[in-house]
């Protein structure tokens, strides 16, 4: 059971979706709100964000789902969910909003075409569900970090998350690489340019942790984005 009431809330929309027709389409729970999930809610993270790098099988749940005018064909039998805004579909995702008692959840399947993913093991499913490879979760963390690290609506939650997960030297070297094949060289400067443009701004972080309702030691969130750096600069 998770403690965050939020959380608690994803949890049972999770518990609802059929992992069979999810690893069979290769549509892998990701995104922040896994992250924060799997490393024990050190951040509250409020939508549901699933993503399939092949465009193939992206079509087909798109397409069953426009069949369907719900989200059924995701849904273990005799399931359903309550849609509180209309399906859109388009070649980008499939976005929606749950209704879950006074709660109003975002879900988003993304089309995300830059990498390849992995298949995961049952060992890194996250509530049975089929879920994203560690080395995936960090590789397309390293993209989503490049493409906003300057907004500061973010409130610099991809660094946070990057740096909460604790990748090795080795694995943070493999998911770069991983991620340069859509980015080329940018991955590496856009990290160090996203953690300059962090601790460069009188307590920032203090502002980020607060907003994305961190309850560890900013210390601790510091010195981890600070070995991120460290790493980074030496690969």
């Amino acid at each position: 059971m998770y403690k965050r009431t939020h959380h608690q809330k994803i949890a049972t929309i999770l518990a609802y979706l059929n992992p069979l027709y999810l690893m069979e389409h290769q549509c892998f729970f990701g995104g922040g709100t896994a992250i924060a999930l799997r490393y024990g809610e050190f951040r509250e993270s409020i939508d549901i964000d699933f993503l399939i790098s092949d465009i193939g099988l992206y079509g087909k749940v798109r397409n069953d789902i426009r069949d369907h005018h719900d989200l059924s064909p995701l849904l273990l039998p005799g399931k359903t969910l309550e849609l509180i805004r209309e399906l859109r579909t388009d070649q980008y995702g499939i976005r929606t909003v749950i209704g879950i008692g006074e709660a109003k959840i975002k879900l988003e399947i993304i089309s995300e075409g830059r990498i390849s993913f992995d298949l995961p093991e049952p060992k890194e499913f996250i509530d049975g569900i089929p879920s994203l490879t560690r080395l995936d979760s960090i590789a397309s963390k390293l993209l989503v970090n490049s493409d906003r690290y300057a907004d500061d609506s973010v409130y610099s939650r991809d660094l946070i998350d990057l740096a909460m997960m604790k990748p090795t030297k080795k694995e943070l070297h493999l998911a770069i690489e991983k991620a340069k094949k859509a980015y080329g060289d940018s991955i590496q400067r856009d990290l160090v340019r996203s953690i300059d443009y962090l601790f460069q701004r009188e307590r920032r972080l203090d502002k980020c942790t607060d907003y994305l309702k961190i309850v560890l030691p900013v210390s601790v969130i510091y010195q981890n984005i600070q070995k991120l750096k460290d790493y980074v600069r030496k690969s």
